[in-house]
């Protein structure tokens, strides 16, 4: 356990900061203010490429799900011309956000580092298709710090029972370089302790405990956003059922909203003008109602909105209800579309969840302090 009294030591964070999402460079960002708070320099440390080629292959082909199995071949090249077009933009404000906010200019996996804080995001979801396949770094073996912890950890859609043995080997290998563990939900401490029998802290996502009323009251989106509009968050093309689409439709037509999709492009919406980061903070803030099936939304609502209606699915389940149970928000759920009126008639309950987050912000710099 760290003194609670050092300063001035140099962190490294490893997480998801070099992925073109919203929650993944906002989490970054608030755990890197939260850290330097406590008077410490922060640098990111990038994901690397799997050493072990076969390790690789096996995250690859155990990979639980991909979103193109369920489009043919001519669907799947549309979607990836319309996708590579309508991401320029988005590259160049994440790209920006990563200069200017997370002051990230040069690669530093060579840096040393007094601690290496793992997370938040999903670092422990090895079972999926990704470019870096399987990178022992992001399960405890960074080589470059003197000690390891991880912050709000998550292994997404992965499970202990779906691992190769070669897989759990690597990962229980790696695991006993980690100092401290804190996960961010039931699933992730689960895997963690059925694996090398080792509890877990609890914390939530950077962004539910983070502090971004500065950065939300310099954003301006004026002309950038209806006067009344109904913020819809998911991903590409995600919520594309048609009875969904019409009971979204119905609502906005019937109480004058306009629907927008400031992060996944969804066909059937106009309006899907991209915000900078701490912008869609503000836009969130000052949306009418918001309809999300993604976990981040689901914090950006909790914490930022008036009226939220949260999207459970068999594919989400996993993520959102432990969310959702530790916000206090289940009166926002909807299981039946029909119910979406009657959900999004209920203004979420400011004062008490705020209450949760401001517990929830103690509980993140006692356990900083106490394992940096």
């Amino acid at each position: 356990m760290g003194d609670i009294w050092r300063k001035n030591m140099k962190i490294g964070i490893l997480s998801m900061q070099k992925v073109d999402n919203y929650g993944s460079v906002l989490q970054a960002y608030s755990l890197k203010k939260m850290i330097e708070t406590l008077g410490h320099q922060v640098e990111f440390i990038d994901i690397k490429r799997g050493e072990d080629e076969n390790l690789n292959a096996q995250c690859k082909k155990l990979s639980s799900y991909s979103a193109d199995k369920d489009k043919s071949w001519v669907a799947c090249q549309m979607l990836r011309v319309i996708n590579k077009l309508s991401n320029i933009e988005a590259e160049r404000i994440y790209d920006k956000f990563r200069l200017n906010e997370l002051h990230i200019k040069r690669n530093t996996n060579n840096s040393i580092y007094d601690v290496c804080t793992i997370g938040s995001d999903e670092v422990f979801n090895c079972l999926q298709s990704s470019k870096w396949g399987f990178d022992s770094q992001l399960f405890g073996n960074v080589k470059n710090a003197k000690r390891v912890i991880t912050y709000a950890a998550c292994c997404g859609s992965t499970k202990e029972e779906d691992l190769s043995e070669e897989l759990r080997q690597a990962i229980i290998t790696a695991m006993s370089n980690l100092d401290a563990i804190s996960v961010r939900d039931e699933n992730t401490e689960k895997f963690v302790r059925t694996l090398i029998g080792r509890e877990s802290v609890y914390n939530l996502d950077p962004v539910a405990v983070g502090d971004f009323s500065a950065e939300i009251q310099s954003s301006n989106v004026n002309g950038k956003l209806p006067k009344r509009y109904c913020i819809v968050y998911s991903y590409q093309e995600r919520i594309s059922d048609k009875e969904t689409i019409s009971a979204i439709r119905n609502y906005c037509k019937k109480y004058n909203l306009v629907p927008i999709a400031p992060f996944g492009r969804q066909k059937w919406i106009k309006a899907q003008k991209m915000l900078a980061p701490f912008e869609l903070l503000k836009a969130f803030m000052n949306a009418e109602c918001i309809i999300t099936d993604t976990f981040h939304g689901t914090i950006f609502g909790a914490k930022f909105g008036k009226k939220m209606a949260v999207i459970i699915k068999d594919s989400n389940r996993n993520k959102l209800e432990d969310l959702i149970d530790r916000l206090g928000i289940e009166e926002h759920v909807v299981t039946d579309i029909d119910e979406l009126e009657n959900i999004l008639s209920v203004e979420l309950d400011r004062d008490r969840i705020d209450k949760v987050l401001e517990n929830a912000r103690k509980n993140t710099f006692q356990y900083l302090e106490e394992n940096l």
